[in-house]
């Protein structure tokens, strides 16, 4: 790893042409350090708003994240080390912090100081909870508390590790997000932690987003990717881990903006590739988001009306904030649009205006981490058009600065509102009931945490689930209750009746510890689904909770509510995603069904991803019982044919990235009546399917085993991609949506080496086809040497059972030299042309 940190910039390496330089005579804005009193001067919001300042240097500095805790105070990530210079030379010093600040004399400006936690390289986040606060300090999840009531922490817990941050620090965990189903919730991370029976304990999740991470008042999780400005999990995206041969489920991590458009109010020069037309329009201001973080859903009252339920979405690099109204049409299917067209939500012409997080507060308002630096690309993904802006414009200093702005309603005035951790049950209990989701959430975590086992609250807590007037305070109750694990059946049953449809959605998804044993909470869910006037967001809950239970009688309702309806992606994948280990019985019970002797909107292709999911176990007796119903003369022929087409989409690669054989132990019993059916699927399908005796026997593939050198290279390689490659094309190599494509088992990893080496130097620009998808996102050229590129090339063609050959550092330095007048990425068309007669 330490070789890649002193690699050169993307430009500086010898044979690698700079891009060009800004045009002569463009009079390019100059970026002096401001006060915060000038920097205010330089902000523009819509008419209504105000913007004020909560902190700034010397009180803070350097923040990356901030939170409220109960009693008002502001607690800072302090991200000191990051790119100290443009070399990020001493990045890796422990000068990291977690500060509190308090507002001593209620006036909103923060007066205090108190270090909670000091010597930290790199922190990334911080979530105050149970007298302590959990710390992402890289690469661990810590737990920290004060036991002696000096306001710093004395004793330190380490909750997980191996999580990174420190090599690559644009592509680590954060956020820590306390969500409504008592969870701490991160962004980019397979991970979430929960209390749970006096410890901390974590739950796998799919990767999503990359820095920050908010929820609506249904606890929805909404994040974003650089490029991507808005994404979400409309259900829990856990229940896509239970089918790992699925994969992700309809309604896990879903693009709602498709509009990339920012709108900045100053000239934006100093982003990476600004060169190139399609980063910059002609004004020189960002043509689309290329660093969007840290969304926010404003669940407050101290904004416009029309602000309530928007989402705020941080652009740095173009200075601004932009703001998302979110749209849903009649089948339920979520959107987010930006009315800010021109100029965005909140602009400012002060080029050293980073807003990298955002929050809730106390009082309803807006709060923005501001954090004031001229260098925000990491040294990593720096290319040299970047670096001499940087250095042009004196950009690398002065550090240690950074400020928290509050925004809010013009006319109004800020609201004191009573601390929630000096508060008694009565009066969290009234704060359920409060209008603002901070309020509602930071009451929720205080009576799960203080309360556990109090008789009197859960009694009060029941009754404020079933008659407050509120949904949103139903809703909360409900959550609250399941926190305390004081949820009951009865209270479920009583809420799968609630008139609102946020509440019954919860009721459901809250039904599932108890379905086993009470088949009328079944019956119900059913009755929720057959009711075609029920919110399509129900419905599509019903179906994943009963697959959350294996019982006998939720297998049975599955099968009734795909029998029923199969015409969306929603309905397919929840059922589909509960299949793991029972594909083939579940297939059996279908055809047996004689409502599946008619076709249905969706079953032939519900029928195809089935036989695929059952083929990728590649289990002898599963293939065969796909194969019993795909031959079989009494299935309708279209579902013979959809059957057929799946197990053939189960087909493998092999370890040159090629069409592999399906592989069965034995002959099947079924491989005569295959060889008769009609059709080209069912003759394809036999030479896919491959067993001893086969008449065309399986083409042994010899890999040459790597040389003592290939070996060091590889090792070497595996390192340089975790530290540059894996948080985005993950270290399984599958990628993550919205941000990186699958690599494992590419034909452009497995192919021509040319064109994979073109990609590191260069870069790679979209569109760009993979599995089917176009990936319309720029990959940047790696920092590095001959030497490096080889070993991580090689790395990536050896590894995950590939078996294509190793790259050396020759066969890098002769495409180097062949290319040395490229001063633009690539295009997939330009390289697909490469190696073609």
């Amino acid at each position: 790893m330490a070789t890649l940190l002193g690699a050169p910039q993307a430009g500086d390496t010898p044979g690698q042409p700079r891009p060009p330089p800004l045009p002569d005579g463009l009079a390019v804005p100059t970026a002096p350090a401001l006060s915060p009193e000038e920097e205010l001067a330089t902000f523009e919001l819509p008419e209504g708003l105000r913007i004020e300042l909560v902190a700034a240097e010397p009180l803070l500095n350097d923040p990356v994240m901030a939170t409220f805790d109960g009693q008002g105070r502001l607690w800072v990530v302090e991200m000191t080390g990051f790119m100290p210079n443009a070399d990020g030379a001493g990045e890796q010093e422990p000068v990291g912090s977690i500060a509190v600040l308090d507002d001593d004399d209620g006036d909103g400006r923060m007066d205090r100081r108190t270090v909670f936690l000091d010597k930290l390289v790199l922190p990334r986040a911080v979530a105050p909870t149970r007298g302590g606060a959990l710390v992402i300090a890289p690469p661990d999840v810590l737990f920290c508390r004060d036991t002696d009531d000096d306001g710093r922490a004395d004793v330190i817990e380490v909750v997980d590790t191996g999580l990174g941050g420190i090599q690559s620090p644009e592509h680590a965990p954060n956020a820590l997000l306390p969500t409504l189903d008592n969870t701490f919730a991160c962004s980019k991370h397979t991970r979430r932690y929960r209390f749970t029976d006096g410890d901390w304990t974590s739950e796998a999740v799919p990767l999503a987003g990359q820095w920050g991470l908010t929820q609506d008042d249904e606890g929805r999780l909404l994040f974003n990717t650089n490029s991507d400005p808005l994404r979400a999990h409309l259900v829990d995206s856990a229940y896509s881990q239970r089918h790992p041969l699925h994969g992700n489920i309809a309604g896990v991590d879903v693009q709602l903006a498709a509009d990339r458009s920012a709108w900045p109010s100053r000239m934006t020069t100093g982003v990476n590739r600004g060169y190139l037309p399609e980063t910059l329009r002609d004004d020189w201001t960002l043509r689309n988001v290329t660093a969007a973080c840290s969304p926010w859903v404003f669940r407050g009252d101290a904004l416009r009306a029309e602000d309530r339920g928007a989402v705020f979405v941080c652009e740095p690099s173009g200075n601004l904030i932009q703001r998302y109204i979110l749209e849903q049409d009649d089948s339920g299917k979520l959107s987010a649009r930006n009315p800010h067209v021109g100029r965005d939500f909140l602009t400012s012409t002060d080029e050293r205006f980073r807003p990298v997080n955002m929050m809730g507060g106390p009082d309803g308002a807006l709060y923005v981490v501001d954090f004031y630096r001229g260098i925000l690309q990491h040294r990593i993904f720096m290319t040299s058009w970047l670096r001499a802006q940087v250095l042009d414009r004196q950009l690398e200093t002065p550090l240690g600065r950074g400020r928290i702005w509050r925004i809010l309603n013009e006319e109004g005035t800020r609201s004191q509102q009573p601390a929630l951790d000096t508060a008694d049950s009565a009066g969290l209990l009234k704060a359920l009931e409060s209008t603002q989701g901070w309020r509602r959430d930071r009451a929720q975590q205080a009576l799960v945490e203080n309360y556990s086992g109090d008789a009197m609250l859960v009694a009060s807590l029941r009754e404020v689930s079933r008659s407050a007037q509120a949904p949103l305070t139903r809703l909360q109750a409900l959550w609250t209750l399941s926190g305390l694990k004081a949820l009951s059946a009865d209270d479920v049953e009583h809420a799968l009746r609630d008139k609102d449809a946020r509440v019954r959605r919860a009721a459901v998804r809250l039904s599932e510890p108890f379905l086993g044993a009470r088949s009328n909470l079944v019956a119900m869910l059913l009755t929720l689904d057959r009711a075609q006037n029920e919110q399509p967001s129900v419905r599509h809950q019903v179906l994943l909770s009963l697959g959350a239970s294996p019982a006998k009688t939720c297998t049975a309702a599955l099968a009734e509510a795909i029998t029923r309806d199969a015409a969306t992606p929603e309905r397919r994948s929840a059922v589909l995603s509960a299949l793991a280990g029972r594909g083939p019985a579940f297939l059996t019970h279908l055809l047996n069904d004689p409502a599946w002797s008619h076709p249905g909107a969706g079953r032939e292709l519900f029928l195809r991803l089935l036989a695929r999911d059952i083929g990728r176990t590649q289990i002898t007796e599963n293939l065969e019982a796909v194969l019993q119903w795909a031959v079989n003369s009494n299935t309708r022929s279209d579902f013979r044919e959809a059957l057929l087409g799946g197990l053939l989409e189960a087909q493998p690669t092999n370890r040159l990235g090629k069409p592999g054989r399906l592989p069965l132990a034995t002959r099947p019993t079924t491989w005569n009546a295959l060889l008769e059916s009609p059709g080209e699927q069912a003759a394809r399908l036999a030479e896919v399917l491959t067993f001893p005796g086969h008449p065309t026997p399986d083409i042994r593939i010899d890999i040459q085993p790597l040389s003592e050198t290939d070996r060091a290279n590889f090792q070497a390689g595996h390192a340089l991609y975790t530290a540059a490659c894996a948080r985005c094309h993950q270290p399984s190599g599958h990628g993550q949506p919205g941000l990186a494509p699958r690599i494992r088992n590419s034909p452009w990893v497995l192919g021509d080496p040319r064109r994979l080496i073109r990609i590191l130097l260069h870069g790679l620009r979209g569109p760009i086809l993979v599995d089917g998808s176009t990936w319309d996102l720029d990959m940047p050229a790696l920092a590095g040497d001959d030497k490096q590129m080889a070993a991580v090339l090689t790395y990536i063609r050896r590894e995950w059972g590939h078996g294509a050959e190793p790259i050396t550092a020759q066969d890098v330095s002769a495409v180097r030299l062949a290319t040395s007048s490229r001063e633009e990425p690539w295009t997939a068309a330009e390289l697909q042309s490469i190696g073609q007669p």
